[in-house]
Order: C-alpha cells, then structure tokens, then sequence
C-alpha cells in the first residue's frame, strides 16, 4: 500500500513539472493555487467582493433583538422576521466562499440567525400562543452572538483593504484600469473608519482608560488628521466630516483653532451641493457622509468585481 501511494505521489510530481516544462505559466494558473499565498490573498479579496454583493441581496431589518410589545400584532411581526431571516439563511448559504475565513464569517452568521429565530420562537410567539405572555429574552446572548460575527468580518475586512492598498503600490495589473486616486482614498477612509469604530467582543477592553467622551475625541480628531485625501470626492467627505465631528464634540471643539467653514462640492453632474456654514445636525451631515460615500463605492466595487472575479488574471 506504502508503495502504491509512493508511487502515486511521484507520478503526480512528475506531472506537475512537465506541465511547467511544456506549457507555459498562464495556461496552467490553477495549479499553483494551493501553494501560492499571493493566490490565497486574491481568493480573500474575492470573497469579499461576493460578500459584499451577497449582503445587498439580504432582507433587511432581521437579526438585531426585539423589546416584547404586549401586542397580538407584535406577534404576527415577530413571525414575520422568523421567515425573513429563514429566506436569509437560504441565500448566506448560496454563496460559495473559497478562503477559511469568509466560510467562518458564513457560518458565524448562519448560527446567529438561527438563534435570532429559536429564541424569538420559543420566548414570544409560542410562549404568546400557548400561555398568552411574552418569556424574557437573553438579549445579551443574542447580541454576542451577533457582535462576533461582526467581529471577525470587519479583521477580515481590514485584512482585505490593506491588501488593496499593496498591490496599489505593486501597481498591480488587477487594479490597472482602476483610478488609484481614488481607490486610495476610498481604502484609506474605511480604514480610518474601522480604526474610529472597532468591533469590541467579549473579554476585550478599551485599550485607554481616559475619559471616554475626551478621549475619543482626541482619537478621532488624530484619524482625521492622518487621513490626507488626494480627490474632490473625499475633501469633501473629510470637511463634512469635521463638521460632524464639531457637532458631535462641542466641549471639545477648543481642541482645533480653526473654525469649519462653508463647504461646496462640485458633482459629476455639474450641480454643487453647498452645506451652510451652520453645521447641520449630525444626522443630516451623516447621511450627507453616506450619500457620497456610497456613490463611490458603488463605482470601485463593481470595478474591483471585473477585475477579480470577471476577469481571469493571474
């Protein structure tokens, strides 16, 4: 048997150099996948692209806990989200992850939802239905299991971005056709928002003990400053921002000399969007942030989809 798979494993051998004699390196591409961690590193970054499409195909409003409602109507809603996150579990299964770590983030939210939908189940519309009363939620659980799963998305997506940015530097070929300006910026910002809003899990601590609201302040206000942008589209984003950050932080607006001024934008439509010098209330402002920021990243992910998943590069 020992001589038989000897054997086996040098035939395989064999084969594989003659193919790299013979044929030249882009016709056989597959096999180095398993050995190349450059190849490892794409199949990250393209199951994070299909993630990212997954996740708009998602039904909405479908994992966070409920407050009971002594309501019989309260029921039919529950029952409601029952079936939408059964639907979401069907479609989290469809997708086809290749890397470790997005089949673990896969799995991770498949559980939560399972247990979003057991526990809805048992403590509210059976617990109404047969005793007419609402069973207290372990919310707490439910928001871990839901806080892990963010978790180790957002490490991976971290991971991914910074990836981006190498091969930005490499200037590789599969970010070529794609503006560099613009995709740096657009890396750069959701990375300083990753580093502004960390995912905190169980058994981790803030790594200051200042002052909370002070101290994030202080925090954001060094990302802010770190964060240079080359395009329009993120300047203004950025002067937005600091808008925000004055609303958000008026006891410590003394922090920064300069007072935020007036804001105009020029889009590609030739219009330009004007934010008053009075900063408006931060809500305004953040779907103000989101509006720009989801135009851009509507355009860079369907580029980056051609370019690691259309296209067959090496």
């Amino acid at each position: 048997m020992k001589k038989i798979v000897l054997v086996v494993v040098c035939l395989a051998t064999l084969t594989y150099g003659a193919f790299h004699f013979i044929m030249p390196e882009k016709a056989i591409p597959r096999l180095n996948q398993f050995f190349s961690q450059p190849i490892k590193e794409v199949q990250l970054i393209q199951d994070w692209l299909k993630y990212r499409q997954q996740q708009q195909l998602l039904l909405v409003d479908v994992i966070q806990p409920v407050s009971p409602k002594q309501t019989n109507l309260y029921v039919e809603y529950i029952k409601q989200r029952i079936e939408f996150n059964q639907q979401n579990i069907q479609r989290i299964k469809l997708s086809h992850y290749r890397s470790k770590a997005f089949k673990e983030i896969q799995q991770l939210e498949i559980h939560a939802l399972q247990q979003w939908n057991s526990v809805h189940q048992s403590n509210i519309v059976d617990a109404f239905e047969q005793q007419q009363r609402f069973l207290e939620l372990p919310i707490t659980e439910l928001e871990q299991l839901d806080t892990e799963a963010r978790y180790v998305l957002q490490q991976k997506e971290i991971n991914v971005l910074q990836r981006l940015q190498q091969l930005i530097q490499q200037d590789s070929d599969y970010v070529a056709d794609i503006d560099h300006s613009l995709l740096g910026d657009w890396l750069d910002y959701h990375l300083m928002q990753h580093e502004i809003h960390p995912i905190i899990i169980e058994g981790q601590s803030p790594s200051s003990t200042a002052p909370g609201d002070r101290l994030e302040a202080l925090q954001d206000l060094q990302f802010y400053k770190r964060f240079q942008p080359d395009t329009d589209e993120y300047q203004y984003i950025m002067a937005l921002s600091t808008q925000l950050w004055h609303v958000e932080y008026p006891a410590s607006s003394n922090l920064v000399t300069a007072n935020p001024q007036p804001i105009s934008y020029a889009d590609q439509s030739g219009g330009e969007i004007i934010v008053p010098e009075d900063p408006p209330k931060a809500e305004k402002l953040k779907q103000l942030i989101k509006i720009q920021d989801d135009k851009v990243s509507h355009l860079l992910l369907a580029q980056l989809r051609q370019a690691f998943i259309t296209d067959d590069k090496n």
